[in-house]
């Protein structure tokens, strides 16, 4: 696998360097507009350094790997492509959904594989998450929560003056941070119908939201909820999901299961006292590992082998940048917002808020 790297001088490269290890994956070239860092990472790889991204997509390379900031995504992979590069790009997909649908169209166009890093949907436990549900462990899905926390000091923010402003980022917790959360509950329980959310800026002084507090309602009239947070101390990522059949609790490496005694849609119209409680089993905990770069890239090796399709397609992940995109509309505006998202209406939110930003400086 060859690979040229574009934003190379991004502190995430750390993590991709165990994903080449993996797959004993050359690079060949890479750009940043940070000289200095970006030479010392060509130096490490023995690859060539370019200033100007055009002449990276020249290269002669099988993969684009695209960890610039997020504002640059959709562009350098359109690009990318229409060199005749497959693309990996670290998440988010992009910063609106439907610059997002202009890069897996343009994927489609040429031929080329896109996929995102959502890697944490390959940890043991997801897996065995899916493989449950699959099977009808839950039964009919009634509730779907996720709680994660990502506290930050102040200096996060000043590592990188990009964070946390609409141009330089397009969001806050929901395009950063919250990804891999909001990615991994779509990934089990499917995308909502509507939301309406809360969006606030509680304690960190930048331009973007810090917290988000969402409600979410499925088409089957499942009813969840999105908690997420850089100012709250709590569990890192859990994910609750209750059916008619059963619940899962899922936390970081670990997933509880607990099933019912029988399906309480029958329970419900069966003969009995009127404040008998179903029955249900003992929990079972299964113990994962799992989900990491090094994860990715076999994966991403085998979809470039065409053995089978990379684990989160640029169209899969469509979905999840779409929700961040929905919560984002409704926290601004007060609204319930309706998926599929109304594409022009967020992105006249997006040029607007960044319009704002702009005048405030």
């Amino acid at each position: 696998m060859r690979i040229v790297i574009a934003g190379a001088a991004a502190n995430i490269l750390s993590a991709h360097r165990r994903g080449f290890d993996a797959v004993d994956a050359q690079v060949v070239a890479v750009q940043d507009i940070n000289t200095q860092r970006a030479q010392a990472v060509a130096a490490e790889f023995g690859a060539r350094f370019h200033h100007d991204v055009d002449a990276l997509w020249a290269e002669d390379a099988d993969v684009a790997l695209i960890l610039a900031p997020h504002p640059f995504h959709a562009q350098m992979a359109i690009a990318a492509l229409r060199a005749g590069k497959h693309v990996l790009v670290e998440k988010p997909l992009a910063v609106s959904v439907a610059e997002g649908d202009a890069m897996v169209a343009e994927a489609e166009r040429a031929g080329r594989m896109l996929a995102v890093c959502l890697q944490q949907r390959m940890r043991d436990e997801v897996v065995e998450a899916r493989r449950l549900i699959a099977a009808g462990f839950l039964g009919r899905l009634l509730r779907a929560d996720l709680l994660a926390t990502w506290p930050r000091r102040r200096a996060y923010f000043d590592l990188a003056a990009w964070r946390g402003t609409w141009r330089g980022e397009g969001g806050g917790v929901l395009i950063n941070q919250g990804q891999h959360d909001m990615d991994l509950l779509l990934h089990l329980a499917g995308s909502p119908a509507r939301v309406f959310a809360k969006t606030p800026t509680r304690m960190h002084e930048i331009e973007t939201e810090d917290s988000v507090q969402a409600l979410l309602e499925w088409e089957n009239g499942a009813l969840g909820s999105v908690h997420i947070s850089t100012v709250e101390v709590d569990e890192a990522q859990r994910i609750e999901l209750t059916g008619t059949r059963g619940r899962l609790r899922l936390t970081p490496g670990r997933l509880v299961s607990i099933g019912n005694d029988e399906d309480f849609e029958d329970f419900r119209a069966a003969q009995g006292g009127a404040f008998d409680v179903p029955g249900t089993g003992e929990p079972r905990a299964f113990e994962g590992a799992g989900g990491d770069h090094a994860d990715l890239y076999r994966d991403w090796a085998e979809a470039l082998a065409g053995r089978r399709p990379p684990i989160a397609s640029g169209a899969d992940a469509l979905r999840t940048l779409e929700l961040a995109n929905a919560i984002q509309l409704s926290g601004r505006t007060g609204r319930e917002v309706e998926l599929p998202l109304d594409r022009k209406a967020y992105s006249a939110l997006l040029e607007s808020l960044r319009s704002a930003a702009g005048a405030a400086r």
